[in-house]
C-alpha cells in the first residue's frame, strides 16, 4: 500500500501539470488579466531617458490581436502605426501540439516542467535585460518607442484591444509590462513588392540597408543567434529594424573583433538571400 502512494504521489504532479498545461494553451481565449503580471523587484528594469508624453496620443486609440510569439503577444493600433507588445504569462505551445507524440513528451519532461513553473522569474528577467539593452542602445534600429520595465505612477491607461475572436476587452497598463514599437513591414513582403513593381535598385539598396542595421548592432558590441527574416526584421518606411529583441546579447569583444561574427551574420543573410530572392547574390 505505501509503494502504492508513493507512486500515486509521484506521477501527481505530473498529471496536474499536464492537465494544466492543456487547460492553459488548448484553445485558450486571450484575457487581457494574464499579462498584469505586475513587477518583481527580480526582474524589474529601471529605463531612462522614457517619453511619456507621446503615451495618451498612441494608448488612447483602439488595438486589435496580430500575433503570439514564444515570448510576447502583439497588438496592432487602429492607425496602423504601432505594435502593442504585452510579455507572456506561460510560452504558448505550437499550434495542435497535441496531436504529435514528441510534444507530450517535451512537455512531461521535468525540464519542461521545472522551467514553466518555478523558472517564470528568471525567463522575465531576461526579456526584461535584453528589451533594456536595445532600448538604451538600439532605439533606432529595433523601432522602440517606450518599455514599461518598472512600475510608475505616470502610466494610469486603458487599451481597448479587440482579440482574436473579435471580443473586446479593456487592459489597465499600470500594472502590466509592455513594450511600444513601429509597426514594420516584414522583410519578404517588402523586398517582393519592390521587386513586383520592378524597383530593383530600391530592393537592392534595402538588402544593403539591412547589412548596415547588422553592422551598426556589432559597433555595440550586440548580436543575435540567428537572423529569422521571415518574422524578426522589417522595414518602417525604408528603414530596417529588428522586430524581436528577446534573444540579442552583449558581448562587449565584439568591439574589438567583430569580423568572425559579421562573417557569420552576413553569411546567413546572404545564405537566405540565395534561397528566397538569388537576384540579390547574382
Amino acid at each position: 500500500m505505501q509503494k502504492k502512494n508513493f507512486l500515486y504521489l509521484l506521477f501527481l504532479p505530473l498529471a496536474v501539470h499536464l492537465f494544466s498545461l492543456f487547460f492553459l494553451h488548448f484553445g485558450k481565449n486571450f484575457h487581457p488579466k494574464d499579462f498584469i503580471h505586475g513587477f518583481d523587484k527580480t526582474y524589474s528594469k529601471e529605463v531612462s531617458g522614457l517619453d511619456y508624453s507621446q503615451l495618451d496620443e498612441i494608448l488612447h486609440q483602439p488595438f486589435h490581436y496580430l500575433g503570439q510569439g514564444k515570448q510576447m503577444t502583439a497588438l496592432e493600433s487602429a492607425d496602423g502605426k504601432y505594435v502593442l507588445k504585452l510579455f507572456n504569462p506561460m510560452r504558448p505551445l505550437k499550434h495542435k501540439w497535441y496531436m504529435e507524440l514528441k510534444w507530450w513528451k517535451q512537455c512531461s519532461s521535468l525540464k519542461w516542467i521545472s522551467r514553466e513553473w518555478f523558472h517564470k522569474k528568471e525567463r522575465l528577467e531576461k526579456l526584461f535585460k535584453r528589451h533594456q539593452l536595445a532600448y538604451d542602445h538600439l532605439r533606432e534600429e529595433t523601432g522602440l518607442l517606450f518599455v514599461y520595465l518598472s512600475p510608475s505612477e505616470k502610466i494610469s491607461h486603458y487599451v481597448r484591444i479587440t482579440d482574436n475572436r473579435d471580443k473586446l476587452h479593456t487592459l489597465s497598463l499600470h500594472n502590466t509590462p509592455f513594450v511600444l514599437q513601429e509597426r514594420a513591414t516584414l522583410v519578404p513582403q517588402y523586398l517582393h513588392e519592390l521587386i513586383e513593381s520592378e524597383k530593383i535598385d530600391e530592393a537592392n539598396r534595402a538588402v544593403e540597408r539591412i547589412e548596415e542595421l547588422f553592422i551598426k548592432r556589432l559597433e555595440f558590441g550586440i548580436t543575435d543567434r540567428i537572423q529569422t527574416m521571415e518574422n524578426n526584421y522589417g522595414f518602417v518606411g525604408e528603414k530596417p529594424i529588428q522586430l524581436d529583441v528577446g534573444r540579442i546579447r552583449i558581448e562587449p569583444d565584439l568591439q574589438e573583433s567583430p569580423n568572425a561574427e559579421k562573417a557569420r551574420i552576413l553569411g546567413n543573410f546572404r545564405s537566405w538571400l540565395q534561397e528566397h530572392y538569388p537576384l540579390f547574390t547574382q
